[in-house]
């Protein structure tokens, strides 16, 4: 695990590149390229871990690595291996990353983060689409649960076993990219509801009406599982699925509003 020099690039945030690097089950020696932003401020503060969708990459989220660290949390945002053409990290190919091989690298990543001396040791998850999904299949994990603060997703995308249940469990051309055998193959048997409701702390969702992808009745049904009362849904109208213009803004202000809530006492 390794952190690369800091440079200044904003008033009130210091961006640096990161490195988490581990082993995977498969034995395979895994590097994961991201960015942390600090809050120039110093000191030690809770840490924002973002997950990006399918086909995403670590700078997906530009307007949210911007407002948090503003704010006062550590932002890492980071490449699942394998999970991209052009991804920067290694040691894992198109054809063997699963969302099970993004669970381990997300808690490589937080096992890393917490320990960084810019840490308070307060972990938040926060992903988008599939990104959401693999957040909170990881912060259900019976390890990892005690570790997560919180969760918050944007549209996040619980559909896809459903989507590949059935499916020929082969090479498979999707939006610009090529889901291996073994993804489809991974998601055949997997209730995601089921899998997230292991997870009691407290969950933002932020959805909006128009979107094609994730259905609102997948929304409903994450809401059931997590429970009504842990649950802050956010329904934004006319946006789909990934927000832009003024959503990008409400969105990220939500998300922020909820992560303030949930910040440890001492840090308010």
């Amino acid at each position: 695990m390794n952190a690369a020099t800091c440079r200044e690039k904003a008033a009130q945030t210091v961006i640096s590149e990161h490195t988490v690097r581990y082993k995977d089950r498969r034995g395979r020696e895994i590097a994961l390229y991201g960015q942390l932003y600090v809050p120039a401020k110093g000191g030690r503060n809770p840490a924002v871990i973002l997950c990006h969708g399918f086909n995403g990459h670590y700078s997906d989220f530009p307007a949210e690595c911007k407002l948090f660290p503003e704010n006062g949390f550590v932002c890492y945002a980071f490449d699942f291996c394998g999970a991209q053409p052009n991804g920067r990290s290694a040691g894992r190919t198109a054809e063997e990353y699963t969302p099970y091989t993004m669970v381990e690298d997300l808690r490589a990543a937080i096992e890393d983060i917490r320990r960084l001396e810019c840490v308070d040791g307060q972990i938040f998850l926060f992903g988008g689409s599939q990104g959401g999904f693999i957040s909170g299949l990881t912060a259900a994990g019976e390890d990892v649960k005690d570790l997560i603060a919180a969760v918050a997703m944007y549209f996040p995308a619980f559909n896809i076993p459903d989507d590949w249940r059935g499916a020929p469990a082969r090479e498979t051309a999707l939006m610009g990219y090529s889901i291996g055998a073994e993804y489809i193959a991974s998601v055949q048997d997997l209730d995601p509801y089921q899998a997230i409701s292991g997870y009691k702390g407290d969950v933002c969702i932020v959805y909006g009406d128009r979107d094609t992808l994730v259905k609102r009745g997948v929304i409903d049904r994450a809401v059931r599982a997590y429970g009504e009362d842990r649950t802050e849904l956010t329904v934004i109208p006319g946006a789909g699925h990934g927000f832009t213009g003024q959503a990008v803004d409400i969105a990220a202000a939500t998300v922020l509003a909820f992560l303030e809530a949930h910040r440890a006492e001492e840090q308010k």
